[in-house]
């Protein structure tokens, strides 16, 4: 009997750290703007459709300021630096290629209880307007 308490003791102790942070992602995607220079960068979280028939990349899945204004990024890699700023690990970067024009694909993530705490302090045009 003694050995079973103590060993339920052990199992309880050991639950809570399973359950206390996960992994979550993001997934920067870069593209040549049209008739302009630069990249067009979107971030997916995975809670809406970032690619549109029309237009390639959706723009509502840009980064905005608390204000709801665009924060414009140099290049993929300004993104990424603002990304590990915000607590995030870059995991892996590949290209792909959609409706004709090169797509930088750069994925991160962060260890957090909830998807919400993960996020914190990032916000797209989408999430903006929900707010």
């Amino acid at each position: 009997m003694k050995k079973l308490v103590i060993f339920s003791i052990g199992i309880l102790s050991f639950l809570p750290m399973q359950i206390q942070a996960r992994k979550y992602f993001c997934e920067i995607k870069g593209m040549e703007k049209g008739l302009s220079n630069g990249l067009k960068i979107v971030f997916d979280f995975g809670e809406s459709p970032v690619y549109s028939v029309w237009s390639g990349l959706k723009s509502k899945q840009q980064l905005v300021d608390e204000n709801g204004k665009e924060i414009d990024f140099n290049s993929m890699v300004d993104a990424a630096n603002y990304m590990s700023e915000k607590g995030w690990n870059f995991q892996q970067a590949y290209t792909s290629m959609y409706a004709g024009n090169v797509i930088q694909h750069w994925i991160f993530y962060k260890e957090a209880e909830t998807q919400e705490e993960a996020g914190k302090g990032i916000m797209t045009k989408e999430s903006y307007k929900k707010k």
